[in-house]
């Protein structure tokens, strides 16, 4: 049985863009799913994972979107990607890796080389570990003009208002519906959901940048800084409090 108590969460960030890359120490003790694929590798000793109906030990393993999902890390942490669904990374560990599968755990070796890798802090730490799951050699996606206009115009603003939808309509000069529809085509992420990781995004970037954390939710164009964890839980599974801090629960 998975143990239950005190959840370490985030320690550490070391990417939060496309992907997002953590170092992670933490129990789950009920199965819940979120919008993001993602991959765990294990810093000690083997994990145990319950992947839907699946048990499962092992050293790493990836789980795509929505699958329902709870583990037990060992006692020295993981390292935690999480992929949000957009861009070439996403694409390619859907593709490449997971190959239609719920989920699949990694060979040992690989888990075992990518852990002495992140523990080293070698040289292209994320790059390596990347190919190591798989994921290397990844082209910058190729975007139609519109598309490309409204992804740059969303991450040149501080904060993403309520009024995005109409202002990215007029930048790309079509209607929401087909706009919504045409950024879904070709990121293979809806523009709702990619407006939420941008927000995230921002949050984390202001946070960095000395921000109170509520402060930083508010200029990213969240309502509140709950809104924000609450979107991070749905698109991660984890919240942005958790991010930045231990929480003990019950």
């Amino acid at each position: 049985m998975i143990e239950k108590g005190v959840v370490r969460a985030v320690s550490k960030i070391y990417r939060f863009r496309d992907y997002i890359m953590i170092g992670a120490e933490y129990r789950d003790p009920q199965l819940h799913k979120h919008l993001a694929s993602h991959i765990m590798i294990s810093l000690g000793e083997m994990m145990k994972w319950r992947v839907g109906n699946d048990e499962v030990m092992c050293r790493g393993i990836v789980i795509g979107p929505d699958v329902e999902h709870t583990g037990s890390m060992s006692k020295e942490g993981a390292i935690v990607l999480l992929f949000p669904g957009c861009g070439e990374y996403s694409r390619c560990l859907e593709e490449r890796v997971l190959q239609g599968r719920a989920y699949l755990t990694l060979r040992d070796e690989a888990a075992i080389e990518a852990a002495n890798i992140y523990k080293e802090a070698l040289p292209g730490m994320n790059e390596r570990i990347l190919s190591l799951c798989g994921l290397d050699s990844i082209e910058s996606p190729v975007y139609e003009e519109r598309v490309r206009c409204v992804l740059d115009h969303i991450e040149s603003i501080k904060t993403i208002p309520h009024s995005i939808m109409e202002d990215l309509a007029e930048i790309s000069c079509l209607s929401k519906s087909r706009l919504s529809h045409l950024f879904k085509e070709q990121t293979g992420m809806t523009l709702h959901s990619y407006l939420a990781f941008q927000k995230l995004q921002k949050t984390h970037r202001y946070y960095r940048e000395g921000m109170s954390l509520t402060d930083a939710c508010l200029l990213a164009g969240f309502d509140s800084s709950s809104h924000c964890s609450s979107t991070c839980k749905r698109m991660f599974g984890i919240s942005m409090t958790e991010v930045y801090k231990t929480i003990a629960t019950k």
